[in-house]
């Protein structure tokens, strides 16, 4: 990993007219970047930043299990007792939601074209009677 000119960096955020909220967390985060422990003679810094970035929005690493087909699940489609799941991408940390990427469960109802979730895959909280808009899930076939 180089070392980053936090001169440059501070003239790339005036100049990009970033937030001052906003250009003061990134330079939060590259402070502490600094004294993250390289290996010598490694470059893991895309990985890094890829990895964090997804974490952080709360994005889910693990996808699924290879023996299990998941569709997008499709308004009229859906029945009571399908299997479905929360996209690992479904909500990002704004909507507060964030935590429910990829948790899954039981369709208990379906209205006024919400799909009506029981979680049951163990996690906490429960999920008793969630409401999710069908985009925002996955069926398993």
């Amino acid at each position: 990993m180089s070392e980053l000119n936090m001169d440059w960096v501070k003239e790339q955020l005036t100049q990009n007219k970033t937030r001052k909220m906003t250009g003061d967390a990134v330079l939060e985060l590259l402070a502490a970047w600094k004294n993250v422990k390289k290996p010598p003679k490694s470059d893991i810094s895309k990985e890094v930043v890829e990895l964090f970035s997804k974490l952080a929005l709360g994005h889910a690493l693990v996808k699924e299990d290879k023996n299990e087909n998941w569709l997008a699940v499709q308004a009229g489609a859906i029945k009571v007792t399908d299997v479905v799941r929360v996209k690992f991408d479904a909500f990002d940390e704004a909507s507060g939601k964030y935590s429910l990427n990829g948790r899954r469960g039981k369709v208990v109802g379906v209205r006024s074209g919400d799909i009506i979730m029981k979680s049951d895959d163990g996690k906490t909280p429960l999920l008793d009677g969630v409401h999710f808009r069908p985009e925002n899930l996955e069926k398993l076939v």
